[in-house]
């Protein structure tokens, strides 16, 4: 079992709030921002724990070496400095919001009516127009109006039939929506990435503890005693 000084200790607490946060859906927004700050704010004491070790004066001279060496490549990394100033911030200022991402589709439809009204000027007074021309426009005016009327009665039933579509698009989206659990892959760092790969928060933390374990099991395996 590991020493009550040991890095070990922080570290695997904030595995285990990362594995909390990734078992959840994106509407536990609440509940995910909680644990995934708690895993960077242990993830942060881990390096705390690696400092301590080295800061006491009858501290191991080897060991103080190697941290202090460490310590110089730590801070070149970009997710670990990050996460190392991230953790600063959410202690003693304010806490690091994230951000869901969706992908948003969306249908235009655009409607033209094709109805138009020809009318036709005559050149010569109706009086001398033969009976054929006045039949013409007389039938012309006398069924303008049932022209009219019939376009007006297609349009709307176009309109309500494209009301219709969009009223059931609608509820089968609803619908999907209430059957889909959104993934809290969804959210990200409002912040970019530190190394401009667009990893979601729950991969740019697991990132972080990677790298972290890493210098934890190589404190571990070279100075066992001094690390515990």
């Amino acid at each position: 079992m590991p020493s009550p000084t040991s890095p070990r200790i922080p570290l695997e607490r904030a595995q285990y709030f990362l594995a909390r946060a990734e078992r959840l859906n994106a509407t536990e927004r609440r509940e995910f921002d909680n644990d995934l700050q708690a895993a960077v704010v242990f993830g942060r004491s881990a390096y705390h724990y690696l400092q301590s070790l080295a800061a006491p004066a009858n501290a191991d001279a080897g060991y103080r070496a190697w941290f202090r060496f460490k310590w110089t490549t730590l801070a070149a990394d970009p997710v670990l400095e990050y996460f190392r100033r991230e953790r600063d911030l959410t202690l003693k200022e304010r806490s690091k919001g994230v951000q869901r991402r969706v992908s948003l589709t969306g249908r235009a439809e655009l409607h033209v009516s094709s109805y138009a009204e020809m009318v036709v000027i005559r050149g010569a007074p109706w009086y001398r127009r033969s009976p054929s021309i006045v039949w013409q426009d007389t039938w012309a005016m006398i069924t303008r109006p049932l022209q009219r009327w019939r376009h007006g009665i297609a349009e709307d039933l176009k309109r309500r039939r494209r009301n219709l579509r969009g009223r059931v698009s609608a509820w089968q989206a609803r619908r999907r929506a209430a059957r889909e659990v959104r993934s809290v892959l969804e959210f990200y760092f409002v912040d970019v990435d530190p190394e401009g790969k667009d990893r979601s928060a729950v991969d740019l933390v697991r990132e972080y503890l990677t790298r972290l374990e890493g210098v934890v099991l190589e404190a571990d395996a070279a100075f066992p005693v001094v690390v515990g």
